[in-house]
């Protein structure tokens, strides 16, 4: 093979990277939303701060919209330790939640309302049809629907690797 052709092949593989990355992404979206979904459920936010505010420093626990719970953040923990007690992450590995981080989970419906779209970019993460998701966000900050360092290594080596190395293959 010539230096010209070699060039050549180099130049095409690198003009389909991107759109190989972009395909893989939002064909593999599922898996982006279920270890959000653990992220969450271990009490970690995409960028690996603990979601925050805590239950003990909740401004919500000061209203009386939070029923019999008010002014008494502890019951409120010692009844989501009975409900959600902390596990460690299955997939990823994140060790449990405190006892004082939320993990955004009653009953399921929040983390089942957590969706993903594909974009002209990639993929976007959000909660569509929970009553509360956009308030959620707004507590807990949009990176609750990033992938948390983990996630991303994770991905990139079961999905986007192969893929890349798949693309190349067939460019050469």
């Amino acid at each position: 093979m010539y230096l010209k052709e070699v060039d050549q092949k180099i130049t095409t593989f690198a003009s389909t990277l991107e759109d190989t990355i972009l395909d893989v992404m939002q064909r593999n979206s599922s898996e982006m939303v279920a270890n959000i979904r653990e992220q969450l459920y271990c009490g970690v936010r995409g960028d690996g701060q603990k979601l925050s505010p805590n239950y003990e420093s909740d401004p919500y626990f000061n209203t009386e919209e939070s029923g019999r719970f008010y002014l008494h953040p502890e019951l409120y923990i010692e009844w989501k330790m009975q409900i959600t007690p902390p596990e460690a992450g299955a997939v990823l590995g994140l060790p449990p939640r405190d006892r004082v981080t939320p993990n955004l989970w009653i009953d399921g419906t929040y983390h089942r309302s957590i969706s993903a779209a594909p974009t002209a970019k990639g993929v976007r993460i959000f909660s569509f049809g929970f009553y509360a998701g956009g308030a959620i966000e707004r507590k807990y900050g949009s990176q609750i629907y990033q992938l948390h360092d983990l996630a991303v290594a994770r991905f990139n080596r079961l999905f986007v690797f192969p893929a890349i190395k798949q693309s190349y293959e067939l460019s050469m």
